[in-house]
């Protein structure tokens, strides 16, 4: 059965105060610990809230969205995580750039991968499909690379999720489950995707079979409790019983 999963920035606030905040939604089983960057700033946070980040460990499975552009110097962030997390996200690069990333999710994937007992090793790392061409081409040199499915890059691209998770479903170690609405980016000034899903998308229903036994993390990526309240309703009434459950 999956494992639910929300970003670590549900309500304004920091990883504490939203961690507090998520800790009585029982439904909320996983956190993802967004660094979309990582500077001093983010740093200084990180080693103030640490110790409520590690205690809540025992509430909350972890993963965690690693910066984008990912550069070796980032290591700091992936060796001190690494003890409280299940995994890390990683957005590919420019494909020009895929060799030096290869290399080194290869070289971390050496030094942090977790054995497990007697069952077969889990990567720590899942690669993210974003921008068009990028993910394919980190993949020609990783063809055994886990995959991070994002179902609102897919469909802004044209491209449907059920098709994409039917070709990589071994793989794929972990969802970002959200919609796109294009009309309410062009009022609010939003994103298009990152947005709460209807429950009526084709390619949704196209996956509803699938999606009820899938083992991995189902991250509803959106940034707001009241659009991860209005997701979860959607998935009660689409009957799958993961969500029916809560």
């Amino acid at each position: 059965m999956s494992m639910l999963a929300v970003p670590s920035w549900v309500i304004p606030g920091t990883y504490r105060e939203n961690l507090e905040f998520l800790e009585s939604r029982v439904e909320i089983e996983a956190v993802e610990l967004l660094f979309f960057m990582y500077d001093d700033q983010v740093r200084s946070l990180l080693d103030s809230e640490f110790p409520t980040i590690r205690d809540f460990a025992q509430r909350f499975t972890y993963t965690v969205h690693l910066p984008d552009p990912l550069k070796p110097e980032h290591e700091e962030l992936v060796e001190r995580l690494s003890a409280l997390v299940r995994h890390f996200i990683v957005h590919p690069g420019e494909p020009a750039k895929s060799e030096q990333l290869a290399a080194l999710l290869d070289a971390w994937e050496n030094r942090y991968r977790v054995k497990g007992n007697g069952k077969a090793e889990r990567p720590r790392f899942f690669v993210e499909n974003t921008h068009p061409g990028r993910l394919e081409a980190l993949l020609e040199l990783r063809p055994d690379s886990g995959i991070c499915m994002d179902t609102g890059h897919l469909a802004l691209e044209g491209a449907s999720p059920s098709s994409f998770f039917r070709a990589h479903e071994s793989r794929i170690g972990e969802i970002h489950l959200h919609g796109i609405d294009r009309k309410a980016a062009m009022e609010d000034g939003y994103l298009p995707d990152h947005r709460a899903l209807a429950g009526t998308e084709d390619w949704l229903w196209d996956m509803k079979s699938r999606l009820q036994e899938y083992p991995g993390v189902v991250n509803l990526e959106v940034f707001s409790w009241p659009q991860v309240e209005k997701t979860l309703q959607a998935l009660k009434e689409l009957g799958l019983r993961r969500f029916q459950e809560n």
